[in-house]
């Protein structure tokens, strides 16, 4: 038994010594089509930042866990019967833990291209909606009485890595599940209002599209 424990000790040290923390930042969009994503990315006000560490494996995998504060939102925007415009920018930020599955190939000790898939899960700490030309419930109220705030869901994506160091990577990510109980109403009153049609807000998730820039130290 105590030679077992030693070698676990062992091993967790060998392993921590060979992995690479690091940080990293990027932008977060609602947009779930890349060539939507890229042509309005002048517009997105969303980000995330945080903190990881890689742990190479053989064969090519290599894990990847990190720790985020996300924002995930988007505007919408309806015309009244009165001809006067609504809109509403709903930002809500997610403290996510997620764990990244990587598998890439390693060419010559410069670049590595790869592949990974990243469940994650989250939780809603900060929420923020600027409303324009709209009246209805105080927001601060909707989002206090919101008692679902967990988020869950997986993320699919290609990256590049550039001298064991920089890594650049883009991933699709699905949310398994509302974001907000139903009687919560964050959404329900701007619904009502202004009839938007947007599938993200009518199924209660936040589904889209992440671009990331991380650095290994």
């Amino acid at each position: 038994m105590k030679k077992l424990v030693i070698v676990a000790i062992a091993s967790f040290f060998a392993i921590s010594a060979l992995a690479q923390p690091g940080i990293l930042a990027g932008i977060t969009t609602m947009e779930t089509d890349y060539e939507t994503a890229w042509a309005n990315v002048k517009e997105v006000n969303q980000y995330h930042v945080g903190v990881t560490f890689k742990l190479p494996l053989p064969l090519g995998f290599a894990v990847q866990p990190a720790v985020l504060y996300n924002v995930k939102g988007q505007t919408l925007e309806d015309t009244a019967t009165d001809g006067s415009l609504k809109s509403i920018d709903m930002k809500t930020g997610f403290l996510e833990l997620a764990a990244q599955a990587q598998w890439g190939i390693n060419i010559a000790g410069v670049v590595r291209p790869y592949a990974f898939a990243e469940p994650f899960i989250g939780y809603g700490i900060t929420n923020e909606e600027k409303v324009s030309n709209f009246t209805g419930e105080n927001s601060k109220e909707a989002w206090d009485n919101v008692k679902n705030r967990l988020e869950m869901g997986v993320g699919i994506g290609l990256g590049v890595e550039i001298l064991n160091h920089l890594q650049v990577a883009v991933r699709k990510y699905w949310n398994m599940g509302n974001l907000y109980d139903e009687e919560g109403g964050t959404f329900k009153s701007f619904k009502e209002a202004v009839n938007a049609g947007s599938k993200t807000v009518e199924e209660g998730t936040a589904s889209g599209i992440m671009a990331s820039v991380i650095f290994l130290f």
